[in-house]
């Protein structure tokens, strides 16, 4: 019985170790709000692809990573890696400076307020490219948690010309 309490013990702490790390880290909008699920806890990696619309030639930010304690400063120890390059473009990281997003709901709403470091997610398909690009990047906790994210681009020439309609003057 003492080992099953154990387990059950070890269990519930990896959790809410898991959980602990989900409630630091924000990762733009693109982070999963989901619970982490026995098997991504078990293995240490969550997996998940997201899809977006790029132009060829132009250069995009794709998600700005900065992770923060309560108190709005930095936690150290995160690594960012790209592990599979696009075929047809470049993704890279950059240092960047930039306000935080929280909802109202999170203890670190008030970093909003205050520009933070990090790394800015950039892509850019070749120039005169039109079709189907990825890459995967992978973020690793000071704990040793991964997220590994597969971003799928639909990539389109720039139209020729500015097809939005006309503001009226006001």
């Amino acid at each position: 019985m003492n080992k099953i309490k154990a387990g059950l013990l070890v269990t519930l702490t990896a959790l809410a170790f898991v959980y602990a790390l989900m409630a630091t880290i924000h990762i733009a909008r693109a982070q999963s709000q989901a619970p982490w699920t026995d098997e991504e806890v078990a293995n240490g990696i969550r997996r998940e692809d997201i899809v977006r619309y790029a132009f060829s030639g132009q250069k995009m930010n794709l998600t700005f990573l900065y992770v923060l304690e309560a108190d709005c400063s930095a936690i150290d120890g995160w690594e960012f890696e790209i592990i599979k390059q696009p075929e047809h473009g470049i993704a890279e990281f950059k240092s960047h400076t930039g306000f935080a997003y929280f909802p109202k709901s999170n203890v670190r709403f008030k970093c909003n307020e205050q520009k933070v470091e990090g790394q800015m997610l950039t892509y850019k398909a070749e120039k005169g490219y039109k079709g189907p690009d990825s890459f995967t990047y992978l973020m690793i906790s000071p704990g040793g948690l991964a997220w590994e994210r597969t971003y799928r681009l639909n990539v389109r020439t720039l139209p020729a010309t500015n097809s939005r309609p006309k503001q009226k003057d006001a």
